[in-house]
């Protein structure tokens, strides 16, 4: 059975909602700026790809999503601190809203890709040091409960929309959110569902996510807004970002059968896993190279017919050319012709919601014949020998792309989206 996105969602540097992504992307602009939700003056970096909402506001949150009951609960538990929930639940409203759903479509099931919670990471040992006499009676306690799960973005989202169908939770890093997508499209093939809520969420723009980022060295040293430059000689790291993107994915017969307005079709997807260190690529990008062919393969598509790549592109002196080396390996002669772009210059590294935001921006080819720039990239370093769209986007009619998501851990996946009918 084949699987179609008809509805979209989108958080991200640029605002809230997809159109205000689209209109930041087709624009050609960058969206990161200096990090106002935290004092960030001892780190030794403060700009980020950061939701221009300073403070989660609960009245706006209730406005925005259309539940004050739900929003209420979870501010009255502290789970609002950690900004990713707010923004998996604007992102699955919009999603929602913008498919057509309504009561009947309520037995979707729900796959979503998430970093560690922020809340539980800052409660749980504080809660075991002061209570570790009286552990079960403080872990059971009903504030602790609710903000402590993994999986709370998930049931937030559950909850919002009131689905009946199972919950799946993945947390493969870099790669979540494309991997919840393929997964929704799994499900689909097989006939285990005709309707999936799926995406990420993610959020390291907080001190626990920007320390641990810069305790690896992964950001960008130079603190600039323009820091963030995939592929170019002079790229020296990444720079953290936050958002979500949701999808509504259905069996086409069933779109068709409610008169539903298609997006994309999804083709093909692949993961695969490097084997080699948590923070650095296979060099000679073998199992990023599997995933791609991979997925092309599924997609019953050649090489040739990808027009278009949305890579992971970091931005680390390590990634790019690791992922154009994989290019090449998949796509053989046509990887000097096919066009190749990544959006993290522009936006900042969403982690867990990389690959869901970047599908989502994959759907300005579809919707607007554009192809996203690549923010900030000057000069090609020649071991990224692609065609590297530079910072304004390119006007293209593209017939199917393909997306990558390569995670830390080696945790890689790629999917392979297709123009509707």
């Amino acid at each position: 059975m084949t699987a179609v996105i008809t509805g979209a969602g989108a958080v991200s540097a640029f605002g809230v909602g997809m159109r205000a992504l689209l209109d930041g992307l087709g624009a050609g602009g960058s969206a990161v700026s200096r990090i106002r939700s935290f004092d960030a003056s001892s780190f030794p970096v403060h700009v980020a790809g950061e939701v221009p909402v300073p403070r989660v506001d609960p009245a706006w949150l209730a406005g925005a999503v259309g539940d004050h009951a739900l929003v209420s609960e979870l501010g009255a538990s502290g789970a609002l601190r950690d900004r990713k929930i707010a923004w998996g639940l604007v992102a699955a409203a919009e999603a929602w809203r913008s498919a057509g759903c309504d009561a009947h479509d309520r037995d979707a099931s729900l796959v979503l890709g998430l970093g560690l919670e922020q809340a539980f990471l800052e409660d749980f040992g504080p809660i075991y040091e002061r209570h570790r006499v009286a552990w079960d009676r403080e872990a059971n306690a009903p504030g602790v409960r609710f903000r402590s799960p993994v999986d709370l973005t998930a049931r937030a989202v559950h909850g919002l929309l009131g689905l009946r169908g199972p919950t799946v939770v993945n947390a493969s890093a870099c790669a979540a959110g494309t991997l919840a997508v393929a997964h929704a499209a799994s499900l689909i093939e097989r006939g285990a569902a005709d309707i999936v809520v799926c995406g990420a969420a993610d959020s390291m723009v907080n001190p626990l996510g920007l320390g641990g980022m810069c305790r690896l060295g992964a950001p960008s040293p130079r603190d600039e807004l323009d820091a963030c430059r995939p592929f170019d000689r002079r790229r020296d790291g990444l720079v953290i970002g936050e958002g979500a993107a949701v999808f509504v994915v259905e069996a086409a017969p069933r779109a068709a059968a409610r008169g539903a307005r298609v997006l994309a079709t999804i083709l093909g997807w692949a993961s695969t896993q490097d084997g080699f260190r948590a923070t650095a690529p296979r060099p000679d990008g073998a199992a990023a190279r599997a995933a791609m062919a991979g997925a092309i393969a599924r997609s019953g598509r050649s090489p040739e017919d990808i027009d278009y790549i949305n890579a992971h592109g970091t931005g680390t002196p390590l990634n790019d050319p690791a992922e154009c080396k994989a290019i090449h390996g998949a796509f053989g002669a046509h990887a000097e012709r096919v066009a190749v772009s990544s959006i993290k210059g522009a936006v900042g590294h969403l982690m867990a919601a990389s690959g869901a935001i970047e599908i989502a921006a994959s759907l300005l080819a579809f919707e607007r014949d554009l192809l996203p720039g690549t923010a900030h990239h000057g000069e090609r370093d020649p071991e990224c020998n692609v065609d590297v769209i530079g910072p304004a986007p390119r006007r293209a009619r593209v017939g199917a792309l393909l997306s990558n998501s390569f995670g830390f851990g080696g945790q890689n996946a790629s999917i392979v989206l297709g123009r509707p009918a």
